[in-house]
């Protein structure tokens, strides 16, 4: 009675070790669990030999305590294949503790096999006893590595999350009874040295309830895998229940004619043979009838067949999901979550094309280190997505993933979403690593996919139009709010015009007059400029007006834009470009964006810092570039940098970059803008040129 849990544990962990070291070529985690098997075979083992052969107790036990050395050894290395898998950023320290609990245990075995009896004696009441320091040492530290190991097996099952938790927490429980009765035996061998077989039993008993709960977790891993590749068709099932059904039917109808004829009645055997034509009749016209074959077919898919999802269940979690969302950001989040939530990869992603610079930037992500370099919009990764629209499989990309190589190491991407309106614009897409143990993903995955992320597009085109409609609805106040303010501005434009009369009758220094001068006269008149432009617009009036279109020399428009600079700060130093054509432009308006640009560059340095302007022809379009050594853009700035009444500065309106754009645009050119936190910012201003006149 006493050695049967210890065989029984012994054969468990043999017979299911050597299973998950055939098997460990499809997943690492099998070869881990099968080398903490074998210790515990080992262990167990030789407690079952001790009880049989109590004359080897000495020499029995001194193997059990290295086999009890190495268990913590075993245990950390499972835990660290685990947390390869979907905690990229926790592996690192797991493996530095559990490289020093290795020392620690090869020291404590050379210990044993050098000095054996430091370690253990025999007392002649044929007990073993630990020398108290000696003791104190052993059991200290085989308890101070178990508690690791369980506080590492608590951080897989709280880092992991549904389907992975589901799959692997009857292997991650059992494995944590293993390291708790081991933990509770170090215990007491610490405070009293003795060894008992008393205690030595329960653990055979409790390795034995820890193995079955192993044997589960592994036959649920296997049995989901299966429940997933074998199916009945549809057709055989159909067929299969139309044969029952008919012969029990036929069946039913002979054993009543038969009940008729021995009732002995003189036209019995009539009335059986017309039950048999009449029963026979009617089961040809049910045969025969298309609604009796569909409420068939209806009845064996409702409860014969499932789908890997219950899309019922799904519809109502997604519309649980999105349906407290605000903003688009919001949206973006919750899509995260449920994507974690459903599938079981370890690394998700998602990226976003950003308006600033045209390209797509990582936004969202689980269990990847820093984000990979943004992706530009010309790519032919990104065009691949344009084309294909639907769900698919990184090898289906083929020839275009080149040039993306540290996109796939950080993302470690399998699957790919896109993200397309019904336009054809590309919004992003998400990416999904392979899920645990390389299980592959299916049509149905494919399908939810398909259906969720047209849901997400469709949610976040329509916050679009919505912010669209607040802006803008905020614009038409800031015009109305306008009108009210034209006379005080036409004032303090008068008294402008004043100061520049008296400053130059009554003025000492002639250079600074002059200087001063022009600074005053060019701000009073764009004072004026700008007021007309707020009274046409208070009034409804077109602002695009054509008649203010002139052939512009670029590279005039910058220098007479830096000549209207004063203050301090940075002077820019400017590089024309030869050759430049003329460009029909509103000449106002550029200068209004050039000296936007300028003063944020200004503002976001010291007087140390530097900015260059160049300009060149590109091909067919006409480039400005504005250069400066500030400290760069946060990406969560450069993500809306565009949008309307958001602003980093305390007394900013937030409306600066946004008109910048807007007057770009009319101008029919585009304005990108490239940075990174810490290496400063690059502006850079597109015009079409190929058909102006050189």
């Amino acid at each position: 009675m006493w050695v049967i849990p210890f065989f029984l544990s012994t054969g468990g962990a043999l017979f299911l070790g050597a299973i998950l070291y055939r098997k460990r070529s499809e997943n690492p985690i099998f070869g881990s669990l099968a080398l903490v098997l074998l210790v515990l075979a080992w262990i167990q083992g030789l407690n079952g030999i001790i009880g049989v052969f109590p004359e080897s107790l000495l020499m029995g036990r001194r193997s059990i305590l290295f086999g009890e050395f190495v268990f913590p050894v075993a245990l950390g290395y499972v835990t660290s294949t685990f947390l390869e898998h979907f905690s990229p950023t926790a592996i690192q320290k797991t493996r530095s503790k559990f490289l020093l609990i290795g020392w620690g245990a090869i020291i404590l075995s050379l210990w044993l096999f050098v000095f054996p009896e430091s370690v253990m004696q025999l007392t002649v009441n044929g007990e073993i006893v630990f020398p108290r320091v000696v003791g104190w040492i052993m059991w200290g530290f085989i308890l101070f590595a178990l508690v690791i190991g369980l506080s590492q097996l608590e951080q897989i099952l709280r880092l992991a999350r549904d389907p992975l938790r589901f799959q692997m927490k009857f292997v991650v429980i059992g494995l944590g009874g293993l390291a708790g009765i081991s933990i509770a035996q170090a215990s007491q061998l610490l405070l009293l040295p003795v060894w008992s077989q008393a205690n030595a039993w329960v653990g055979g008993v409790a390795a034995c309830l820890s193995l079955t709960m192993i044997a589960w977790g592994l036959a649920r891993w296997r049995l989901h895998d299966l429940s997933q590749k074998v199916q009945v068709s549809h057709q055989a099932l159909y067929t299969s229940l139309t044969f029952l059904c008919v012969g029990g039917y036929l069946i039913l109808v002979g054993i009543v004619a038969e009940v008729i004829k021995e009732t002995g009645w003189e036209i019995g055997e009539a009335l059986g043979a017309l039950l048999l034509f009449v029963a026979g009749m009617v089961l040809v016209v049910v045969i025969v009838s298309r609604a009796a074959r569909a409420e068939l077919q209806r009845f064996v898919s409702r409860h014969f067949f499932r789908t890997k999802y219950d899309y019922r269940q799904k519809w109502l979690d997604v519309t649980d999901t999105f349906s407290a969302c605000d903003d688009s950001q919001q949206i973006w989040d919750r899509y995260l979550e449920w994507l974690v939530r459903t599938f079981g990869a370890p690394r998700v992603t998602i990226w976003k094309r950003f308006d600033v610079d045209g390209q797509f930037h990582q936004i969202r992500t689980v269990n990847s280190e820093d984000p990979p370099p943004a992706i530009v919009e010309s790519h032919a990764f990104i065009q691949f997505m344009l084309v294909y629209t639907e769900p698919f499989e990184i090898d289906a990309a083929g020839e275009t993933r080149k040039g993306l190589t540290e996109f796939f190491q950080q993302t470690e991407a399998h699957i790919c979403v896109p993200l397309v309106t019904s336009e054809g614009n590309l919004l992003g897409f998400c990416t999904l690593s392979r899920e645990l143990h390389d299980r592959s993903y299916d049509h149905d995955d494919f399908d939810l996919l398909r259906a969720i992320t047209h849901h997400v597009t469709m949610l976040l085109v329509q916050f679009q139009l919505l912010e669209e409609r607040n802006v803008t609805a905020k614009w038409e106040a800031v015009h109305k709010f306008s009108g009210f303010y034209l006379h005080d501005l036409k004032n303090l434009a008068s008294s402008l015009s004043m100061v520049v009369q008296n400053a130059e009758q009554y003025g000492h220094d002639p250079e600074f007059q002059a200087s001063a001068m022009r600074t005053v006269k060019t701000t009073s008149q764009r004072m004026m400029d700008l007021m007309a432009k707020l009274a046409n617009q208070s009034k409804g009036l077109d602002a695009k007006n054509e008649r203010n279109i002139q052939q512009v020399d670029i590279n005039v428009l910058i220098h007479e834009t830096l000549e209207s600079l004063n203050g301090a700060g940075c002077r820019p130093s400017f590089q024309e470009g030869s050759g430049m054509p003329l460009l029909p432009l509103q000449v106002e308006p550029i200068k209004q964006v050039l000296l936007n640009v300028i003063l944020n560059a200004r503002q976001a340095m010291d007087a140390n810092g530097a900015i260059d302007i160049s300009t060149h022809v590109d091909g067919h379009d006409l480039k400005v570039e504005i250069v400066d050594s500030g400290p760069g853009i946060p990406i969560d700035r450069l993500e809306n940098l565009f949008q309307p009444f958001t602003s980093s500065k305390k007394t900013g309106l937030g409306v600066g970059l946004f008109q910048c754009k807007q007057m770009i645009e009319d101008n029919h050119g585009k304005i990108h803008i490239e940075s990174q936190e810490g290496h400063g910012a690059k502006v850079i201003l597109t015009f079409p040129a190929g058909a102006a006149d050189r």
